[in-house]
């Protein structure tokens, strides 16, 4: 898990504790609190489907870098091979 991946996963939880907290400690009624815990879970499933989303496309972004990188390095490292293929025969 890279960087990144652990500052959204910690802010995600750090939110869901913040919220869980002040809602189950507000001196409201069954109903009230019932009803904020519905609005903020819905807010914080948002939240963290956006941070996924975004840790996802990052995700991606490396891969395709990577893979990029993998190509050309296989293609320079098969190049050379048919040179001293070639040189030697």
């Amino acid at each position: 898990m890279d960087n990144s991946t652990k500052i959204i996963v910690g802010f995600a939880a750090g939110a869901l504790a913040g919220a869980l907290t002040g809602l189950l400690l507000a001196p409201e009624s069954g109903p009230k609190t019932r009803k904020r815990l519905t609005k903020e879970s819905e807010k914080l499933k948002d939240s963290l489907s956006q941070s996924i989303t975004e840790a996802l496309d990052a995700a991606k972004v490396k891969y395709n870098s990577l893979l990029g990188e993998y190509a050309e390095a296989t293609k320079k490292t098969t190049d050379r091979v048919k040179k001293s293929a070639r040189v030697n025969s």
